[in-house]
């Protein structure tokens, strides 16, 4: 009975949970969000004090190699039975998919400067994996930095 609870425990703080969360699709919009926004961010950083754009693209940064290495590439792995060839060629058409993306948001998002809802599409996204405390903090730096500049504007 013991080995029982122990055993239903360790599923429950398994990160194999989350792999039944989003998507991978979901997850990679993501990405391309954060991405597009840090890029974005350089476009306007004249515009702002120095120190909370380092803020800002650390916890971009941090976000952004989370969702790449810990939650995409060991997905795709897993889709594809560790067949990293596969896998490789699944990550290069996702990049083609972040292009795709940057272009829609460029067209949208014609300003060079931050706004609110760039906070709130990246909040949203991080609520849909589980983050590391180091991740969770930069990131939420960075998004409060983001809400704070946007509200000066």
């Amino acid at each position: 009975m013991h080995k029982n609870l122990i055993f239903i425990f360790s599923l429950m703080c398994s990160p194999v949970i989350i792999a039944a969360g989003p998507s991978i699709n979901e997850i990679n919009s993501c990405l391309a969000l954060v991405d597009f926004v840090d890029i974005k961010l350089d476009e306007s950083s004249d515009q702002y004090d120095a120190g909370d754009m380092v803020r800002i693209h650390k916890g971009l940064s941090a976000y952004s190699e989370f969702l790449q290495h810990d939650i995409i590439t060991p997905k795709l792995l897993s889709m594809y039975g560790g067949n990293s060839d596969r896998a490789e060629l699944m990550q290069r058409l996702f990049e083609r998919q972040r292009k795709s993306f940057f272009r829609h948001l460029n067209e949208r998002y014609t300003q060079k400067k931050l706004l609110t809802d760039y906070a709130s599409a990246i909040n949203d996204c991080s609520g849909k994996t589980r983050l590391s405390v180091a991740v969770a903090e930069a990131l939420k730096a960075a998004l409060d930095n983001m809400e704070m500049l946007a509200m000066q504007k």
